[in-house]
Order: C-alpha cells, then structure tokens, then sequence
C-alpha cells in the first residue's frame, strides 16, 4: 500500500516537473510550420517544406523533417516564407534635428563635430509606435544611426517587440556613423582623430611589450599591491572618444560612412589609406557607382536605396537605375528604404519595381537579410533560414518579387506578431 502511494506522488512530481519545463513562460515550445515555397536565402529554395522551431530558434528545416506529435502545426502550404528583414542603417524612432541643427548643417558647423562617444541607444524610445509597426511590416532586425554630423556617434542595432530598451537592445555599439563632407574642416577633424587613436594604440603596445621585459622588477616595486590595481595606478585616463576610434583603427568596430558623393568616397579613401585595418561600409548615393571600381577593389558593402532616382546633371534630368549599375559592377550591397515609416513599409514595394526594370530577385532578397546582416556582424544569428538561428520569418501568399507584395504573417523569435 506504501509503496503504491509512493509510486503515485513520485509520478505525480514528474509530471509537475515536466509541466514546468516544457511549458512554463513558453520556453520549449515546439513549433512546425509547414510552407509551400521556403527561401533560405544561402542554401536556395526548400519545396513544400517544415521550419521546425523551439525556443524561438530553428531546429531543423528542409523537406522532409519529421513533425514531433507535441508541435504545434502551422500550415502555409501554399505560402511564400523567407527570412525576416535585417534594416541596415536607419533613423526610425530618433528624432528630428531641430530648425537651428539643420542650420548648423548648411553652415558645416556639425561637419566638425567629433561625438564618436555619444551612443544613439539614449534616444531609442522602445514604446515608439514606428518600431511595432516596422516589425508588423518584416522589418525583426533594425540598425539605427545617430542623425548626420561629422563623426556622429554610435549605432546600435534592435530587434523590436519588448517593453523595455534591454528587452531589445541587440547590439548598443554596432558601428561608428561618420557624415563625409568634403571640406578642410572635416578633413582635419577626422585626421586628428584617427592619428590621436593610432597614436594611443602604439603607446599601449609599448607600455605592454615594457611590462612584459620588466615584469619581475615590476613586481618587487609593488609588493603589497594588486597586480591589477598597480595596472589601474599606471594606466593612462583615454577618452572615450579616442577609445572607439582605436576600435575603429584596429577593426574592432567598422565605420558606416556616409558618402553620398563619389569624391566624398575618393578623399576619405585616401585619408585611410595610413590605417589598413579599418572596415568601412558605403552609405551611397545615387552616384556612388560611379567610384564602383573603388568600392569593388577594396571590396567595401554598400548600403543604397532601392528606388530610380532622378539626378540633375548639367539642368537636364536623368532618371537613373544606380542599383542596376551597382549590381553590373558585381558590388555587395544592402538596401534601406528611405525616409520614416511610411517608406519604409513599403521595402518590397521598392524591391518589386526593381526586380520588373532588371534587377537579379537574389540580389535584392540577399540585400535585405544575410548582406545587412554581414555588415551589422550577425550573420551567425540572423539573416538566412538555418538550423540554430533565430526565427525570424515573413510570410507571403506567393513571391513577393513576383506578385503584389502583400504580408500575411510575421514572426519574430518564433513568435507570431502580425
């Protein structure tokens, strides 16, 4: 009779203890969606597959993965499914310079302004409508730059959805934004800064190569300390600034600039030509094909906006397909919608009328998922479908590229949010 009861509370207390592990606060859940046409965007197109998602990563994804009995189903079978939008470079949600900044601007006054410290995560506001509706509309990975001005600052990059700055906050130092200008004082100002940081790298490297002849000598001098608080003692106050910009010298964090021009391109291309390991990313305009022979041989990304602009050249108008240059010049490049939210809803929009004037469907599917993905150095995480990324879908009725573009679904960490 003991032993019985026993049985029946040990049972009990299993089934509990699975209860809370398999279901509490939705972690575990297995998820199985079924879908007509799944892009993965590295490994081609899946036909009539299964996304397999648990805990808001893939699992398993291809044609014929086997559906476990305890997964919760859903059939898109006739549906077009690719990755999430990555959003490469965007001022959604930060403010507008105000009437006497935009002055500033026309009188190069924010052309010599060094914010290399200043992050823009302080003015990222995560209960701002404009992300939830991004979000709803395919855009789960966003990078967001500080407003233009000379080296501007920090850019952080967000998956929007949470309550909280820390529930979205992916990256809060993503890269160094800088606004090309071509004029002397920019040209001075960003040289000082670049040489101050290399000079701070060399001085490091030296104290560091001192320390280690004289390390025991070192050690007898401050008996009694801390080996780290006599590193404290010793160690030279950096300002912040410089400290990003030696990231910036070293490769550590890349620098996103801003150069709607081809010179601006060509003057800041020799000015780093003294610091080889920089890692630069093209934010171009709808000219900058014109340095394509730069941008390829040094193989630099560049973001553009997947529109047919009009340029004015010589009081003539030329409406120009820049993308479709872009890509004959074999360029990497991601796209960005431009303007605020209204704009940027309408990303395959854009996409659709670039793909009917010739632009290759891969190259401009790859430009907003795996390509931003890369440059934003989250590769490993999102961008393409593959087992252990996150999963991060948009659902369509049928390819985008091909029809009217019209969202069905979205989901963002395996959770549905449209």
């Amino acid at each position: 009779m003991g032993s019985s009861t026993n049985q029946k509370v040990l049972i009990i207390g299993i089934l509990v203890l699975a209860a809370s592990v398999f279901c509490l606060d939705g972690q575990e859940k297995l998820l199985a969606i079924k879908g007509g046409q799944i892009h993965t965007i590295t490994d081609g197109i899946i036909e009539n597959g299964v996304i397999l998602i648990r805990d808001g990563l893939i699992e398993d994804i291809g044609p014929d993965v086997l559906v476990p009995s305890d997964a919760e189903v859903l059939d898109h079978s006739g549906s077009f499914i690719m990755p999430g939008v990555v959003s490469p470079h965007s001022y959604l949600g930060i403010p507008p310079p105000s009437a006497a900044e935009q002055s500033a601007v026309f009188r190069s006054g924010p052309a010599i302004a060094n914010l290399a410290h200043y992050p823009v995560r302080y003015s990222i506001y995560p209960e701002d409508p404009v992300y939830l509706m991004a979000l709803k509309n395919g855009l789960t990975t966003m990078a967001i730059s500080p407003r233009p001005g000379g080296i501007a600052g920090l850019g952080a990059v967000i998956q929007p959805g949470g309550e909280r700055l820390k529930d979205i906050l992916v990256k809060e130092k993503a890269f160094l934004k800088v606004n090309v200008y071509v004029n002397t004082l920019f040209w001075d100002m960003l040289k000082r800064a670049l040489d101050e940081a290399q000079k701070k790298i060399e001085e490091k490297k030296k104290k560091a190569e001192e320390k280690k002849q004289e390390k025991e000598k070192d050690k007898e001098k401050k008996k009694g300390k801390s080996e780290k608080e006599a590193e404290e003692e010793e160690e030279e106050k950096i300002k912040e600034s410089t400290q990003i910009l030696m990231d910036v010298v070293e490769g550590r964090l890349p620098l996103m600039a801003d150069c709607y021009s081809p010179s601006a391109l060509s003057h800041l291309d020799a000015l780093l030509s003294g610091f080889p390991k920089v890692k630069v990313v093209v934010v171009g305009g709808p000219e900058i094909y014109r340095a394509g022979s730069l941008l390829k041989e040094k193989n630099i990304p560049v973001i553009l906006s997947p529109e047919i602009r009009t340029v004015i050249r010589w009081s003539r108008a030329e409406r120009t397909n820049y993308v479709l240059k872009c890509q004959g010049l074999g360029l990497k490049m991601a796209f960005q919608p431009p303007g605020g939210i209204q704009e940027q809803i309408h990303l395959f929009d854009y996409l659709n009328k670039l793909a009917l004037y010739g632009v290759n469907k891969d190259v401009l599917l790859k430009g907003v998922t795996i390509v931003p993905a890369e440059i934003l150095g989250m590769e490993k995480v999102v961008g393409s479908l593959e087992k252990g990324k996150r999963a991060d879908l948009i659902v369509f009725p049928n390819n985008p590229l091909e029809n009217i573009p019209v969202i069905e679904n979205v989901l963002s960490g395996g959770i549905y949010v449209k």
